[in-house]
């Protein structure tokens, strides 16, 4: 083979591999001189036995392709740990962000009117009688309650029938629910179904006129029973014009055991002043209080109604909890662990933090003036600790307050410490405070951290497109990168039979010398 007929093999095998076999060989190849083709040869099967392993059997197209596509895919990854990297801020901004979130919920249920400083307990000197609720905000103090009669509901039953099937004799009664009400007439006949106690008792619950109509059997025998829906004076029944004869149904009112007949309000006293009731739940008596009755007596029960110490003392230690973890985290953004091989964390050096930190510290560090010596979250047993949480006294020490005595001893001092509002002398109480800057730093368009992540929500979708951009290039490389590959390996396959026409043509090169 003549020395163009080798440089035209070179370039069948790409323009990029001419220049690599070039600087392989260092020299031309279009020079003649036979030790020049016999390196040229030498080099073509060094070649052929380094890329194909075999002689003739050609490369593998595909995974020739794909180790070099895994290389000039590199910036792809490098842009991908980017995404990844701001994935991970993300997550630990969400977090601190919900750290934030919970915090201000625990704040807010002290700082809020009707919060956990609003809830009242009521305690009885006598829960037999009479037992109670309170409404938040309602205002404590004692009273003495004295309950004479407990609301009585209305009910009478007829003569015994045989059973309550049994036939009985036609005609009618009005039945009157409560004192202003208008009579009803009910009659009795077999047209309507109702000569029996039982189509009696199906037709009443039909017309609800307020009565709860039943069929009492026993051993004397079937009675209807008439029971009024409202209890007291206001639910009293009135059975008149009873025509049904006898053997009929013939009316008695119901009594209690002690003769009296059913259907009378309660009554009581509340601090001396007489107090009916149709319930024995009564609302009205005492601001923002129900009572419950439950039995009389002729001495006074006291009710006690004071501040719910057990739910404030657990709100102020959900506040401590939930202002701890947010601490916590934040903090864990400015250790480098040495376990993790000192990677840094997420956040670390994001200012976001700082004003975070900042905030906060402002906010626990409030302090008011006067308010019986109660000024500050330590004078009350909370106290600031050098990583910057928080601890709750347990017990009284020389220069703080237990958390239980100040609010024993002085809740209303307590409550003004978290809830006192701002004015032109002196600043808003801690919870105000907190809460003021709570809900600037959890704000959903210029919160700091929501900032944070509208401007990394960005910055990725800016490197997705150059992914996207990056990989539509990378798929252009790799049509064309098989197509050169593939007609490389054609030409590796050919080259036994092409190698052997130019070991013949070397040969026609060097004839043999004479002797």
């Amino acid at each position: 083979m003549s020395t163009s007929g080798i440089n035209s093999l070179l370039s069948a095998l790409s323009p990029s591999t001419t220049e690599t076999l070039s600087q392989l060989l260092g020299q031309s190849s279009s020079s003649s001189n036979p030790n020049t083709s016999t390196a040229i040869q030498s080099a073509v099967n060094a070649i052929l036995n380094s890329a194909t392993g075999t002689s003739g059997t050609g490369i593998d197209v595909t995974s020739t392709v794909n180790a070099i596509l895994q290389i000039d895919a590199q910036p792809e990854v490098n842009l991908q740990s980017q995404v990844t990297a701001f994935g991970t801020q993300t997550t630990a901004l969400q977090s601190i962000e919900s750290d934030l979130t919970a915090l201000q919920t625990s704040v807010q249920a002290l700082s809020d009117p009707l919060g956990a400083f609003s809830q009242v307990g009521v305690t009885s000197s006598n829960n037999n009688v009479v037992s109670a609720t309170a409404a938040p905000g309602a205002t404590a103090g004692s009273h003495a309650i004295v309950v004479s009669s407990l609301a009585t509901t209305a009910a009478q039953y007829s003569q015994s029938q045989l059973l309550g099937t049994t036939v009985i004799p036609s005609g009618s009664f009005d039945l009157q629910v409560g004192p202003n009400g208008t009579p009803e007439p009910i009659q009795v006949d077999s047209t309507d179904g109702t000569n029996t106690l039982n189509g009696l008792a199906d037709y009443i619950n039909k017309q609800d006129m307020g009565v709860t109509a039943t069929v009492v059997t026993d051993t004397s025998g079937a009675r209807l029973s008439l029971v009024s829906q409202t209890s007291g004076a206001a639910g009293a029944l009135t059975i008149t014009s009873d025509t049904t004869g006898t053997g009929g149904l013939d009316f008695t009112q119901a009594k209690d055991q002690n003769g009296v007949v059913l259907g009378a309000d309660a009554q009581l006293t509340v601090d001396g002043i007489p107090v009916s009731s149709g319930s024995n739940t009564v609302t009205g008596a005492i601001p923002g209080v129900t009572l419950t009755l439950s039995g009389t007596s002729t001495s006074p029960v006291t009710l006690a109604i004071q501040p719910d110490l057990t739910q404030v003392s657990t709100a102020i230690n959900n506040f401590v909890t939930a202002y701890n973890q947010t601490i916590t985290d934040i903090n864990a953004q400015y250790t480098v662990s040495s376990t993790s091989g000192s990677t840094a964390p997420p956040l670390l050096g994001d200012p976001s933090l700082d004003l975070l930190q900042s905030q906060l510290l402002n906010g626990i560090t409030t302090s008011i003036t006067g308010n019986n010596g109660l000024v500050n979250l330590q004078s009350i047993g909370i106290q600031l600790q050098e990583d910057g949480t928080l601890t709750v006294a347990s017990s009284s020490s020389p220069d703080s307050m237990d958390l239980n005595d100040a609010l024993t001893n002085n809740f209303s001092a307590v409550q003004n410490l978290f809830q006192s509002a701002a004015s032109s002398t002196a600043g808003a109480g801690v919870a105000m405070a907190l809460n003021t800057s709570l809900t600037s730093l959890t704000d959903a368009v210029n919160g700091p951290l929501n900032l944070d992540m509208s401007g990394i929500n960005s910055n990725v979708t800016d490197l997705n497109k150059q992914i996207s951009d990056f990989q539509y290039q990378l798929q252009q490389t790799q049509t064309q990168l098989m197509n050169q590959y593939s007609l490389i390996n054609t030409t590796l396959e050919q080259l036994p039979q092409t190698l052997a026409s130019i070991n013949s043509q070397l040969d026609s090169l060097n004839p043999p010398k004479s002797s």
